[in-house]
Parts: structure tokens; C-alpha cells; sequence
């Protein structure tokens, strides 16, 4: 297994099979986001999640950005490692209690026709 890195994008490949990836986006020359981590079902979650996340806190650290997160796993993950959230923008969106963001319900009224 192999971490290739192009811009905005981090993929572990199994030779040619795309195992995880992790997309961001460069708002500015200080300023990235980290918008989703994806992980095969067949897969170890954690461990390719983590592997990705560890390589994109480098980036970020050697490119001396900030970062917010979208990604709910990143998230989590960030709050249990204390010593990589110095990459993390202010004002980041709470992962648990009473603010943290919920899913919004989507309720769709019927509408019918004549």
C-alpha cells in the first residue's frame, strides 16, 4: 500500500485499487480545509483513515497553513490527539454536545397535482 499525494487529494492504493482518500481544499496561501475521508467498506477504517490524516498534518505543518475541518471522523480524531490540533483554525465547529452540529431531517412535502 501506497499514499500518492496530487493537489487537494491524498489516495492509499493497493497497486492500482483505490483503497482510502482524503480531499481537501486550499482556500488561500494559509488557509486549507479538510473536507472528507473516504475509506472502502473492506477496509480498515481507522488505520488508512489515520495513515491519511497523519500525512495531511504534515503537509499542513510544512506548508504552515490552518486548518478546518469538515470531515467528521477528522474531527473526532483531532479532539483525541491534543498535540496535532496546533494546525487547526479557530472557530471550528464542535464534534460533541449541545452545539455540535446535527444533520438537518429533510422533510419533503407532497405536492399534488390537479
Amino acid at each position: 500500500m501506497t499514499i500518492t499525494e496530487q493537489p487537494g487529494q491524498l489516495q492509499v492504493l493497493n497497486d492500482t485499487q483505490l483503497l482510502a482518500s482524503l480531499h481537501y481544499l486550499c482556500l488561500s496561501e494559509s488557509s486549507w480545509v479538510l473536507e472528507q475521508i473516504f475509506v472502502r467498506p473492506s477496509q480498515s477504517a481507522t488505520t488508512l483513515a489515520d495513515q491519511l490524516i497523519n500525512r495531511f498534518t504534515q503537509l499542513a505543518i510544512a506548508a504552515n497553513v490552518t486548518v478546518k475541518l469538515l470531515d467528521p471522523y477528522a474531527k473526532r480524531y483531532f479532539s483525541q490527539h491534543p498535540a496535532e490540533q496546533l494546525i487547526l483554525a479557530v472557530n471550528q465547529l464542535p464534534v460533541t454536545g449541545d452545539a455540535a452540529v446535527t444533520p438537518v431531517a429533510l422533510h419533503l412535502k407532497q405536492i399534488e397535482e390537479e
